[in-house]
């Protein structure tokens, strides 16, 4: 069902992308990537000779990169990477863009940056091991908002085509524990996704006992966000190893699976004293 998207502008749409990224909607981020691109472009055409158009919050580069950027990840989510380069290659020069301010040279020469890395992404995901080296180069000089992305690229790629990566995860570990402390809702996502793929990839490695107390952070972290399909993923994965569990490791379950139905029946309780004041 196509989304209503007539009525919205350019700064809205920005936040849809970003709300339809959260919940892996990839096919929604197509159709709203390519309605922010068809505006801005009108936008643009109407006001070339200015530095922002009308009631913008941003830079015009800014919402051309986001457009095809959005667009190439949810192309690349869905296993579609020859769309995703053609993307990448919209993003990648922005510089034909007139009238580029202070801002919107930062912008183009942002998304250029972005552009390499997320080549070296589809690279990897189709198993070009050649370009890991830089990759990993990349984000060592990367902000740290580009960390976890840049490891669960790296995870995919490593489980898709079964090679260790055990030297990039010891050398990124104490920087992953310091986003774990301070985590806010732009990479909570990131790090659960981060953490599930981890656990994935101790399997693939045949490290069962990293595996099972690495399904147990998901858990509690699952159960922190209050995210079932997190919970029942990780959960499921559990039971598949539970005969490889030693006692520390089912005590932990135990005492979480316990957590769960005291923070339920409190729930209930609380529910129903609720109701009866409102019918008393």
């Amino acid at each position: 069902m196509k989304l209503d998207l007539e009525e919205l502008n350019v700064d809205s749409l920005i936040q849809m992308l970003k709300a339809s990224f959260s919940f892996e909607n990839w096919d929604a981020m197509i159709e709203i990537a390519d309605k922010l691109h068809e505006q801005i472009s009108i936008i643009y055409e109407n006001n070339s000779n200015l530095i922002r158009g009308t009631k913008l919050k941003r830079s015009i580069p800014y919402y051309f990169g986001y457009s095809s950027c959005a667009k190439g990840i949810a192309l690349q989510k869905t296993g579609k990477y020859d769309e995703a380069k053609l993307c990448i290659q919209k993003y990648a020069d922005l510089g034909w863009i007139v009238g580029l301010d202070e801002e919107g040279i930062y912008e183009v020469e942002y998304y250029r940056n972005i552009a390499k890395a997320n080549s070296y992404v589809i690279d990897l995901l189709e198993g070009k091991m050649g370009v890991l080296h830089k990759y990993v180069e990349f984000i060592r000089k990367s902000d740290d908002e580009e960390l976890l992305p840049g490891l669960i690229t790296i995870l995919e790629s490593s489980i898709i085509h079964d090679y260790s990566v055990d030297w990039i995860l010891k050398e990124f570990k104490i920087n992953v524990d310091d986003i774990g402390e301070h985590e806010t809702i732009v990479n909570i996502k990131y790090h659960e996704d981060y953490i599930y793929l981890l656990a994935m990839y101790y399997y693939k490695q045949e490290n069962l006992y990293d595996t099972i107390n690495t399904i147990l952070e998901i858990l509690l972290l699952s159960i922190k966000l209050d995210d079932d399909t997190g919970f029942k993923k990780s959960a499921a994965l559990f039971e598949l190893l539970r005969d490889h569990a030693d006692q520390s490791q089912l005590k932990v379950h135990h005492n979480i699976m316990k957590t769960i139905i005291e923070k339920e029946f409190t729930r209930s309780f609380s529910s129903r004293i609720e109701f009866s004041k409102i019918h008393s």
